[in-house]
């Protein structure tokens, strides 16, 4: 495949970890417990897929990363919006992926036989509300995290701007994350953990 595609919106994470995530920092770091359990979320703002429309769409992506990340032999499951048409659900996996380039493909190269163990057209429900951020399909899957506040006013948000990631924006806004997942894949669930969002810009041409 050798499509032109770009996309762009909200992708917010949660994990095992506490605050900050050293797998955030670096897949060479060892996770807080030794594996890592994650959840991220991803709202499209506008984008396409060669011919493809992305807008208003959403996805989750579930991994358990035995140890360090940067090992691999992550199990992940991919959940696709179930107002997607076939041409657009096929879009998002194939991005997802990596079959198509973009840092999709980068991330891919830790799936564990290099591909999901499942994807899933399911509904998502996602809220950006203020500070905070929350997708749902079911009762498969759950992220929800909250900014935390900061500054003089304690009323700022806080934030990292200068960590290399390939599928984060420039900024990085820190929160705490509640995470649950109970699919044929993974099972476990998490309280007041790491969290944070970003806006994100993907491409491939």
């Amino acid at each position: 495949m050798d499509v032109e595609w770009n996309a762009q919106g909200d992708l917010f994470e949660g994990c095992n970890c506490n605050l900050l995530c050293p797998c955030h920092v670096s897949f060479r770091q060892p996770p807080t417990s030794g594996y890592c359990d994650t959840i991220w979320g991803v709202g499209f703002e506008q984008g396409h897929y060669g011919d493809v429309d992305l807008s208003g769409l959403n996805a989750a992506i579930s991994l358990h990363c035995p140890g360090v990340m940067v090992y691999g032999d992550w199990i992940t499951a991919l959940y696709i919006d179930d107002r997607s048409s076939p041409e657009q659900y096929e879009a998002l996996r194939v991005i997802f992926s990596g079959e198509d380039g973009g840092p999709w493909e980068t991330m891919a190269q830790f799936y564990r036989g290099g591909k999901y163990r499942s994807v899933t057209r399911m509904p998502l429900e996602m809220t950006l509300d203020g500070r905070t951020r929350s997708i749902k399909a079911t009762d498969k899957l759950f992220l929800e995290m909250q900014t935390l506040r900061g500054g003089k006013d304690r009323q700022s948000l806080v934030t990292v701007n200068n960590l290399r990631n390939v599928i984060h924006g420039d900024e990085h806004v820190l929160g705490l994350s509640t995470t649950k997942v109970d699919d044929e894949t993974m099972t476990w669930e998490y309280q007041s953990k790491h969290g944070l969002y970003s806006k994100f810009s993907w491409s491939h041409s």
